[in-house]
């Protein structure tokens, strides 16, 4: 990633914003769970109040700050049923500006410009450190030719505002050098009681700064949270622009408990806006106060008005950053980043024999699992292979006595020593065709391998490619697919149950082994160790929990919610270890049955997809699958086809009503 990368979306209006916009593309599989981010924010806005005149308070609004309107084509009502495309507006928006003429007006001018200067974009490239274009004007304010460099000086000089200098990335490790070396210390009160997770942004020096962290307040489930604080003497960075639909917001005036004046929004989908008008910067704070992960949800999945105030009670409105000193936080922020890569790169994982591994690595007894020798590499000496079902997921070298692993996605070995790594889910199965290893070195087996041709299968749809990126993909016939794999056969070797494998000269067999860790604890010593786990783990989202055997086995299973109405992860203690059963949202049903629940998002179309299953020791058996379409109103019996009635969606729910979830605040699990 470059620095021009960490631009994309530092701008003023982020997707999140987008209320109205149906043409949005949001595709896969989500749950309830809340912040599945990336480490780097997206958007974050700047509003302000404004002070007219002798003490006379003027209550500016959103609307205040438009600069013109868009036009886009809504697709699906706020349920998300599909209704015929309708043409509607948005406001486009100088949000910076907020209570500041000369930089409303000078974003204002600098948006009219790039509006019609290279609205395609033919003169952007992806080329980092452009020669011609001070990193400053390409970094902070995304200018890619001389000419807008000299637009945009000639803008800031004529409202009299300075440019920002230099931009500097914060990861969520870094925070703490962020809030020291800026005299901040914290973005909330002593006093709240609220948490602030790590933060991780960007700093423009001198001053103005752009933060994401994720935010627990007493009584609420934990939020997610985008922070900006921009100085009134510098023109805002980023590129100006972005639409919202100001009918979906609610607005209104609220004074913070040290006095200060606020502007609060709120829109009708939970996306909260508290704005801050200092002396010399404004703050924005915006907050995702949308709890279901739902393009379009319910009321009550939503935060409100009063949870919006109880929010803006937490923050400090008074912090004022002071400009660090630039040797001693390029220094503290090398030294930092030397460390985090120091524990997180990644070291091949060395054994001093195959049955080592194989102890180390199999947690619990898996019938399913095969191994067989063969040598992948062409040396002379045979890999251990591990996997299922004919394919292996991961194979094992043993060289002068060091036995190191190489993990791989399901991969048949052909004729030849050609690798067919092969995808298959739903309606989508990709066969990727490798050219044999050539390689006795470390280094020459992790080479790039010739890519011999790429198939695929989308539905009915067959397309053949020389690589993965697929620049010459074109489409086949399934014969002619068939025809393609059929030069690749794939070998028979002889797999055997891996729980057979021996791991000493005693004739233990791995099955052996795992059976004689599996000791049972009792009540008292189980809750001790549920304990140590959540101690141990990062995520401190969770606020309730139950224990309860959901696979049969006998062990009391430990089940985590973060909301306290559903649970999102069980897990237990087996074979001397923590084993995860469900790391999803369920409910808990009638006779021992769980209900998955979660989401999937195709463009703006969304489903209510409703999985019932019954937890195996550490597998699950699917008993019945429904999916709500939400575009079309109406019940599917699969995410892609078979759409059937309400009465007949109705009696597969019938069968598994759900019961009480029987949950307890998780500081009750002692």
């Amino acid at each position: 990633m470059n620095g021009k990368d960490l631009l994309v979306g530092f701008g003023y209006i982020g997707e999140k914003l987008y209320e109205e916009a149906g043409s949005i593309s949001r595709e896969g599989t989500a749950t309830r769970k809340l912040f599945s981010r990336p480490i780097l924010i997206a958007a974050v806005i700047a509003l302000t109040m404004l002070l007219v005149g002798c003490g006379v308070l003027y209550a500016l609004r959103l609307q205040d700050l438009s600069i013109g309107q868009e036009s886009y084509t809504q697709h699906y009502d706020e349920s998300g049923k599909e209704i015929a495309p309708e043409e509607k507006t948005r406001d486009i928006l100088t949000l910076s500006g907020y209570g500041e003429e000369k930089i409303q007006k000078a974003l204002a001018e600098w948006y009219a410009f790039l509006k019609t200067y290279d609205p395609e974009g033919k003169l952007a490239t992806n080329a980092a450190d452009l020669p011609e274009i001070p990193n400053r004007y390409e970094y902070i304010y995304e200018c890619y030719t001389t000419d807008m460099v000299t637009t945009l000086e000639e803008i800031a000089n004529k409202y009299g505002l300075k440019l920002l200098e230099d931009s500097v990335v914060f990861q969520r490790y870094q925070s703490h050098i962020f809030l020291e070396e800026t005299g901040i210390g914290s973005l909330l009160r002593e006093d709240s009681g609220a948490k602030s997770g790590d933060l991780s942004g960007m700093l423009y020096l001198p001053g103005n700064f752009a933060m994401e962290f994720d935010l627990t307040v007493e009584g609420m489930e934990p939020l997610y949270v985008d922070y900006s604080y921009t100085s009134k003497e510098y023109l805002p960075q980023g590129v100006p622009g972005g639409g919202l639909d100001l009918t979906r917001f609610e607005q209104w005036d609220y004074a913070a408990p040290d006095g200060t004046n606020l502007l609060l929004a709120l829109s009708r989908t939970g996306h909260g806006l508290i704005l801050a008008n200092q002396k010399n910067a404004n703050i924005v704070i915006s907050v995702d106060g949308n709890l279901s992960n739902s393009l379009y949800p319910k009321a009550d999945d939503v935060i409100s008005r009063r949870d919006l105030e109880t929010i803006a009670n937490v923050f400090d409105y008074s912090i004022c950053p002071v400009t660090p000193d630039s040797e001693t936080l390029a220094r503290k922020l090398q030294e930092t980043e030397a460390e985090y890569q120091a524990e997180h790169t990644y070291i091949p994982e060395i054994y001093g024999s195959f049955a080592e591994y194989l102890k180390e690595k199999i947690q619990v007894p898996d019938e399913t699992l095969q191994y067989t020798f063969f040598d992948l590499t062409g040396d002379g000496e045979a890999e251990l292979l591990v996997g299922r079902e004919g394919a292996y997921t991961e194979w094992v070298t043993l060289r002068e006595g060091e036995a190191q692993v190489q993990m791989v996605q399901a991969t048949y070995l052909c004729e030849g020593g050609v690798e067919e790594r092969y995808t298959a889910y739903e309606i989508y199965e990709s066969h990727l065709y490798l050219a044999p290893f050539n390689a006795t070195t470390e280094d020459e087996i992790a080479a790039e391998r010739q890519v011999l041709t790429y198939i695929s299968r989308e539905e009915n749809r067959w397309a053949e490619a020389s690589g993965l990126f697929r620049p010459d993909q074109k489409e086949i016939t399934e014969a002619e697919a068939k025809s393609l794999m059929a030069t690749y056969p794939r070998m028979e070797l002889d797999w055997k149950p891996l729980m057979d494998y021996l791991v000493d000269n005693n004739g233990t067999t791995l099955r052996d082994y795992l059976e004689e860790k599996d000791v049972q604890l009792n009540a008292e010593a189980l809750i001790q160790r549920y304990q140590e786990y959540l101690s141990e783990s990062s995520d401190i989202r969770h606020t309730h929990c139950r224990m309860l055997d959901i696979n049969g086995d006998g062990v009391e299973d430990l089940l985590l919610s973060i909301n306290g109405e559903n649970f999102s992860q069980a897990v237990t203690y087996r074979y001397g270890t923590i084993v995860s059963l469900v790391d999803e949202d369920f409910y808990l049903c009638e006779n021992g049955v769980l209900e998955l629940v979660s989401i999937r998002w195709e463009g703006g179309m969304e489903m209510d997809g409703h999985k019932f299953v019954r937890i195996t020791e550490f597998g699950r058996e699917v008993l019945d699958f429904l999916a709500y379409n939400k575009a079309s109103g109406s019940w599917q019996s699969d995410w892609y086809n078979g759409e059937i009635s309400d009465s007949e969606a109705k009696v597969v729910q019938d069968r598994y009503p759900r019961i009480d979830q029987g949950m307890m605040p998780i500081e009750d699990l002692k």
